[in-house]
């Protein structure tokens, strides 16, 4: 092959390239949450301990566990509540409950809810983990903000992996450090 034909298939190489989408496909965001493979289907009742809480999360290396009760979804607790509003009495940590710290009627989804109504109902709740729940709120699993990134990861690699770097702005240093 000569020089002049390896050039030619250069150039029409990076107009491909350069043809090709480089975003994530609408139909990738239609899919139900219940094809994301979840593996938190941990719950705990409102009256076990904060203590207990963390040794499950620990145990099952998740950031929130639904709350149940009578078999129900009535609130989830987070590693945020337990810093927020456990952490500054640390002390009671074994004789409070998860009732007293839990978030009540969270925000959920059934399980044929498409990934992209989760992704908004979590960016405008402001919060990382969406229990899921069936028709009559028995809690299926809890969709987290992990479980949503390995599947964009997974699925299509080559639009996350090849993404042009992103310049990271600094501030310059405004007054000198030495002589």
């Amino acid at each position: 092959m000569d020089r002049h034909a390896v050039q030619e298939d250069l150039e029409q190489f990076e107009e491909e390239l350069d043809r090709e989408d480089t975003y994530l496909p609408q139909v990738a965001l239609e899919i139900s949450v219940e094809e994301l493979h979840l593996r938190n289907h941990e719950t705990i009742g409102p009256d076990a301990s904060i203590q207990g809480a963390i040794d499950a999360m620990l145990a099952a290396n998740i950031g929130c566990l639904p709350v149940v009760e009578n078999d129900r979804l009535v609130g989830i607790i987070t590693e945020r509540n337990i810093l927020h509003k456990v952490a500054p009495d640390f002390e009671r940590m074994d004789t409070r409950t998860v009732r007293e710290v839990m978030v009540l009627e969270p925000v959920s989804v059934r399980h044929d809810a498409s990934v992209a109504s989760a992704i908004r109902l979590m960016h405008e709740g402001r919060f990382r983990h969406l229990p899921i729940v069936d028709a009559h709120d028995h809690v299926e699993g809890t969709l987290s903000v992990r479980n949503i990134v390995e599947y964009v990861v997974d699925h299509f690699p080559a639009e996350v992996l090849n993404l042009p770097p992103t310049p990271v702005e600094r501030n310059p240093i405004q007054s000198r450090e030495g002589a």
